[in-house]
């Protein structure tokens, strides 16, 4: 798993981006991870942040929907080998993550069709009726600390998973600890499941690393993650927190020469190319940072992640037209597909419009929207809009949301 909530410094939206990457490639178990942990990090700030909170249980509820499609699938495929209880399993995991009503019924009908090459059995008239749905979507919920280790790491690639269930106890009590966000007695149980196993530590290093980088405990984190890439290079999962930890410690060469020497295919994976663009940013490198994001987009096409990491570029090198143009770019993008646009791209389109002295109705509207969106930011975004109403000659709307504004400051 990623570890970007790790860092307390590091905001919430950082971490919705970095699930927003995985979402672009179809990661959709990793995107769903990074999103809960981007809520559970906006859950400990003080409340009123609704706008947020809604975006990500939406996100996490897509990602949730593109999992259990997934599974759904596999499943499929596992039943024309005749595979059915594997299938079956598949299927319950897919009912319990699947949000939308139509798929769920699909999703049960099939698991109830699966049932019947397992039983050869007679079903019932209406098997989609009543409490069947419900009860098929806690079963999961109702399991043993075996069936909840097996829906942990249903989200894994299928060969990590057989990897997770070779190490059994203590690794599964800790895995379990650690999903619970009981990192202190976490890490002792992976830290003999470690001394188990060595001296192939195997996914155990990725796992006690996190529960270190929990609790703070940045060098052990960061000797554990370099000691599971050796072991395992082609594993995406990594490279995002040994990046954070290699930039806040200011070893940039040394994540670019990670980055570069990756392992095909991950080189060509647009979360690679991310954190490349990343490292040269925090390098302070702007210039190669830019020229890294255009070359990318010119050869692998539209991803909405280095499109914005792009117009942030933009905007350390002082090329704020470029930057409104990227960031319409987003926007325009999202509004074609029908896609919610990510309120923190509005937020930095209409400031630099503003800035740029543009006091149209269109820049209002952002302003009035975001009120809703991201309410933690209210004041700031009444004082903008009583200057838009000012420059506009509308004093007494500008004289309503300055006094809003005053009134949102005092309620903190």
């Amino acid at each position: 798993m990623k570890f970007s909530r790790f860092f307390t410094g590091k905001p919430y939206q950082e971490i919705e981006r970095n699930g927003d990457a995985f979402l672009e490639v179809g990661q959709y178990g990793s995107a769903k991870l990074e999103y809960e942990r981007a809520l559970a990090k906006l859950l400990k700030r003080p409340s009123g942040e609704s706008g947020p909170e809604d975006r990500l249980r939406k996100k996490i509820a897509q990602s949730r929907e593109g999992l259990a499609l997934e599974h759904r699938d596999a499943a499929e495929n596992l039943v024309e080998t005749g595979h059915y209880e594997e299938a079956e399993e598949l299927l319950r995991l897919a009912l319990e993550l699947v949000g939308d009503k139509a798929s769920a019924l699909e999703i049960e009908e099939r698991l109830r069709l699966v049932r019947d090459g397992i039983t050869n059995e007679e079903t019932p008239e209406d098997p989609l009726g009543g409490d069947t749905l419900k009860e098929g979507m806690e079963i999961l919920h109702q399991g043993s600390d075996e069936e909840y280790f097996t829906a942990l790491i249903s989200t894994l690639p299928e060969e990590e998973q057989e990897s997770y269930l070779r190490y059994r106890d203590p690794f599964r009590d800790g895995y379990i600890k650690l999903h619970q966000g009981r990192f202190e007695d976490a890490v002792p149980l992976l830290s003999q499941a470690l001394e188990t196993n060595l001296p192939v530590g195997g996914f155990i290093l990725l796992e006690l690393a996190t529960a270190h980088l929990n609790l703070g405990n940045h060098s052990e984190g960061l000797t554990l993650l370099q000691a599971f890439l050796k072991e395992h290079p082609q594993c995406l999962r990594a490279y995002g927190p040994l990046c954070e930890i290699l930039w806040q410690n200011k070893e940039f060469d040394e994540a670019q020469r990670l980055l570069t020497n990756c392992p095909e295919p991950l080189s060509g994976s647009p979360v690679i190319h991310l954190l490349y663009g990343k490292t040269l940013f925090h390098a302070g490198k702007y210039h190669d940072a830019r020229v890294h994001y255009l070359d990318y987009l010119h050869v692998s096409g539209w991803n909405e992640a280095i499109a914005l990491a792009l117009a942030k570029t933009f905007e350390a090198l002082g090329e704020r037209e470029k930057a409104l143009e990227q960031y319409s770019g987003i926007m325009n993008r999202c509004q074609g597909c029908g896609s919610r646009i990510d309120p923190l791209i509005k937020q930095r389109y209409a400031d630099i419009s503003l800035e740029a002295g543009d006091y149209s109705t269109e820049i209002l509207e952002l302003y009035l929207g975001l009120i809703q969106e991201v309410p933690e930011n209210r004041a700031d975004y009444y004082r903008k809009i009583s200057m838009i109403y000012e420059v506009n000659g509308n004093t007494e709307e500008a004289r309503r949301f300055r006094s809003f504004a005053e009134r949102s400051r005092r309620e903190g």
